[in-house]
């Protein structure tokens, strides 16, 4: 049974809107005039709320971006314990023969798998995408069934990937939406700012450098990834996250014509976002939101938290009023889990929906035994002790009994 609990509201104060100094409706036009990409997207990392897009579900070639969802596998399998960032990786004479940028692998030479994933962030290596690729699947086609299962799995409609590495191919397309959640989904589930971010590297004990292409490292504050790329056909491609303070914002773009204008692009984007939009802190992670009575435990009910702290993203210049709306199980059978989702709490920005947030137990409640459970009877205890004295002491003259008693000697006939 779910228990519905009344709307608690938050009001922003004015001086957090006086604290965002937005910009002029003339000077937000003119950033997003400036845009050349053919299709962008620029997304809240926290709720997923879209904040401006421009034909975000057409279908295109991501170039290199593919080999974020290739990253997104590997890191996933480490997680997972499949494979460990220090196994080896051998490239196959397929994997070597890949052509545009590369770190040139030799057929048969080894490398970790850790170097591997920054070789493919840092320079978009597609011998690398590959390599990485065969290890993980058994085979290139195996491991793009894999890619285009998870690409599903995480909702992107638009998408259906052909390889690892991006290079044109017959029906490899994505969307800049696509690419958002990607990267959102990338962001939530693994370390990858650990290797985006990451400004220089060597391979090859040192004797190979490489640098990071993602010119944005070096020309925006707080910019940390993702992946960029470029084909012919693709033109220049960016997928960017920064963060500043506790806003985080996703940026794709994709289509665009020249040089290096991927990169303005997402700065012209990244500075409407910032510009625009500020964050709320509603929750904290250790607020309790609600108790739930737990049936056959230990304890007799257990609190329920919100499992990370609740930000929500609001316009300055509009304003904000946040309402939650939480669904909370009436009740649930242990054993129960700390962390173990016990409903759902969403936000709403004036009235409109926002984001859904779990709602979790704060504890472990074991399941009660029966001997546990008998002795939370009434007075039980009393009666035990007293039925435990007695017959001790009903022991005790047996047995005193027993030790007086003459022996008797029993004769032999003659």
């Amino acid at each position: 049974m779910l228990h519905k609990h009344c709307l608690v509201w938050v009001l922003i104060p004015a001086f957090f809107l006086i604290s965002c100094f937005p910009n002029m409706a003339w000077a937000e036009q003119s950033q997003l005039d400036a845009i050349s990409a053919e299709s962008y997207v620029l997304m809240d990392a926290d709720s997923g709320k879209v904040l401006k897009s421009k034909n975000m579900h057409k279908k295109l070639p991501p170039a290199s971006m593919t080999k974020l969802m290739t990253m997104l596998l590997a890191l996933e399998a480490i997680e997972h314990n499949q494979v460990g960032k220090s196994d080896k990786v051998i490239a196959s004479p397929y994997a070597a023969s890949m052509e545009g940028t590369r770190i040139y692998l030799e057929p048969g030479e080894v490398m970790n798998m850790d170097d591997m994933l920054i070789a493919m962030s840092l320079v978009s290596a597609n011998d690398a995408s590959v390599a990485v690729a065969e290890k993980l699947g058994g085979s290139e086609a195996a491991f793009v069934e894999l890619m285009n299962k998870k690409a599903a799995a995480i909702g992107m409609k638009d998408s259906r990937f052909r390889n690892s590495h991006g290079l044109p191919a017959p029906g490899h397309v994505s969307s800049a939406y696509d690419m958002a959640i990607l990267a959102r989904y990338t962001l939530d589930n693994t370390p990858v700012l650990r290797y985006s971010s990451l400004k220089e590297h060597s391979l090859r004990q040192g004797e190979f450098p490489i640098h990071n292409s993602n010119k944005l490292l070096w020309r925006y504050e707080g910019a940390d990834g993702l992946k960029n790329g470029y084909t012919s056909e693709a033109k220049n491609c960016l997928t960017a996250t920064a963060k500043r303070g506790n806003l985080r914002l996703i940026v794709v773009v994709m289509g665009c014509p020249l040089k290096g204008g991927q990169t303005n692009d997402v700065i012209n984007l990244l500075d409407y976002g910032f510009d625009n939009y500020s964050t709320q802190k509603l929750l904290s992670s250790h607020n309790v939101c609600a108790t739930t009575r737990v049936r056959g435990g230990i304890d007799k009910e257990v609190k329920v938290l919100v499992r990370d702290d609740v930000n929500a993203i609001y316009q300055c210049n509009q304003g904000a009023s946040f309402t939650r709306r939480q669904n909370v199980a009436g009740s649930v059978k242990a054993p129960v889990q700390r962390g173990q989702k016990l409903g759902e709490m969403e936000i709403l920005n004036n009235g409109i929906l926002l984001k859904k947030v779990d709602l979790v137990a704060a504890n472990d409640v074991p399941r009660i035994t029966w001997g546990e459970r008998i002795m939370r009877i009434p007075g039980i205890v009393m009666i035990i002790t007293a039925i435990l004295i007695v017959t001790y002491i009903i022991y005790r003259r047996q047995k005193r009994a027993t030790a007086y008693q003459p022996k008797l000697t029993i004769g032999r006939k003659e």
